[in-house]
């Protein structure tokens, strides 16, 4: 252990600082958990454990086939075994701490291409202070765990059981998208074979180890579709796979060229520097297909990000690292020439910090804070048995213009503008999304029960049993008395 921390002290002190820093900043400055990952991961697993049922996460007793159990059971289990701490800290300690194993299979990737600690490190420098990147090192999500499961598989897939592992939590974390090690790497030894790089033993003997492992996790979908029949399979696989691809689904829209913008937009000179690196790794690792094949382990996911319909940031994040690795690969062959490396060195350097630490501000970024329909949540948690909200004017048109277009899906509606407010009000919230709706429900609002409303629907009530507690930003809270 010493041997290896010695020959690679700068990523210890980088991977320390790094853990630390935000370590401090999340236990000194908690804030609530924000809409929608957070909140709605932590109470669909809340959910689980309360309804002991643990093949689906479950929302306000529903179950939610969207997405595999694994995630949002874990970090409910986080919550629930560091109970004497806060679970906005507890649960985004365990995802520092995660993307501290995650970095650390990045810098194995990388330093094995780049053979320079120095490199290396900026690589990862310029990955973690990727603003989408670094939010999701201190948030609860579950792209974490997917590109924790993608690395993991291809730095272990010599062994059966580490590369099956992860490749576990890959398709326990986000379902089919999971299995794209899986299939990068059996493409990968098949080219090799053509190439007649590897013999047709070793081939079989990859295929084979690629087989059973996809077998044994498509069991779980086979399981679920043999109890849940066609729900399973509309939810889970067309609504929530196939539709995203298709079509923009819910508010999920954008130009043709998203994601190449929203790279261009968070790396900054980076996004550029990478497309001279892009050209300098087909150089560089032409002839030798392992390298190049790492080199390129995350780029079919982001070209195939760009060929979904539904555009939604956070997908990005799996492929800053490649990003990363691309902008400084050009550096290598400079390296030569040790004056113009070390002055592109310090010029790298002086571009990261100015750009992440004194425009952006990277570090110092807040995600979420105290907003006002928090603090009705809270304050209806003591006073209303149930609590019926009301979206404002502006959501139910956009909702009812997304439902002529076809572009809603199954659980749209259930989590209404904000999630988090099921988590800190604690008990079941009906989300209404249209007059008629709160209409219907009328009759079935019952004594001690509560309705949110927003200031300027409040000619809507009209039933004098219902008397206004407080004020909350533009919302009224109602009791019926």
């Amino acid at each position: 252990m010493k041997k290896i921390i010695k020959k690679h002290w700068l990523f210890t002190i980088f991977i320390s600082v790094f853990f630390l820093a935000l370590a401090f900043k999340i236990t000194t400055s908690p804030t609530p958990f924000y809409d929608w990952d957070e909140s709605l991961y932590i109470q669909t697993g809340m959910e689980m454990y309360s309804n002991n049922y643990f093949l689906f996460p479950v929302w306000q007793g529903e179950i939610w086939m969207d997405k595999p159990p694994l995630i949002p059971l874990t970090y409910a289990t986080v919550a629930k075994l560091f109970f004497f701490i806060s679970p906005e800290i507890s649960t985004r300690l365990f995802t520092l701490a995660i993307s501290t194993v995650a970095l650390t299979f990045l810098y194995m990737l990388y330093q094995k291409l780049l053979k320079d600690n120095f490199l290396t490190i900026l690589t990862l420098l310029i990955t973690v202070t990727t603003p989408i990147f670094l939010q999701r090192t201190q948030v609860v999500n579950l792209d974490l765990f997917l590109l924790l499961g993608w690395l993991g598989y291809l730095l272990f897939f010599k062994n059966k059981f580490a590369s099956f592992f992860f490749l576990f939590i890959a398709v326990m974390s986000k379902s089919l998208i999971g299995f794209y090690p899986a299939f990068m790497m059996a493409g990968f030894y098949v080219f090799q074979f053509i190439r007649h790089k590897i013999k047709k033993e070793e081939l079989k003997s990859a295929l084979i180890q690629i087989a059973i492992q996809v077998s044994i996790l498509s069991l779980w979908f086979v399981a679920m579709f043999a109890l849940y029949g066609s729900e399973f399979f509309t939810t889970h696989i067309v609504e929530s796979h196939l539709r995203r691809v298709t079509s923009s689904i819910e508010f999920h829209f954008g130009e043709r060229l998203y994601y190449i913008n929203l790279a261009r937009e968070q790396l900054g000179i980076f996004f550029w520097l990478s497309l001279v690196g892009l050209v300098a790794a087909i150089h560089k690792y032409f002839n030798r297909e392992k390298e190049l094949f790492k080199s390129f382990y995350l780029l079919p996911w982001f070209l195939f990000l760009n060929l979904t319909k539904t555009k939604i940031f956070w997908y990005f994040f799996a492929a800053v690292p490649q990003f990363g690795f691309l902008a400084i690969l050009p550096l290598t062959y400079l390296k030569k020439g040790k004056k113009l490396y070390h002055l592109a060195l310090i010029l790298i350097t002086t571009i990261l910090i100015y750009q992440s630490f004194i425009k952006q501000k990277v570090f110092a970024t807040v995600y979420s804070k105290q907003e006002p329909y928090l603090e009705l949540s809270l304050y209806a948690k003591e006073r209303c048995r149930s609590l019926y909200v009301l979206q404002d004017a502006q959501t139910r048109s956009s909702f009812a213009e997304l439902e002529d277009l076809g572009l809603l899906i199954s659980t749209t509606k259930w989590w209404g503008s904000h999630p988090s407010m099921v988590y800190y009000f604690g008990r079941t919230i009906y989300f209404l999304y249209s007059e008629i709706e709160l209409e219907n429900e009328n009759k079935n609002i019952a004594i001690g029960d509560c309705l949110a409303i927003n200031n300027e629907d409040k000619a809507l009530i009209t039933d004098d049993s219902f008397t206004p507690l407080k004020t909350f930003g533009s919302d009224i809270l109602f009791s019926k008395q």
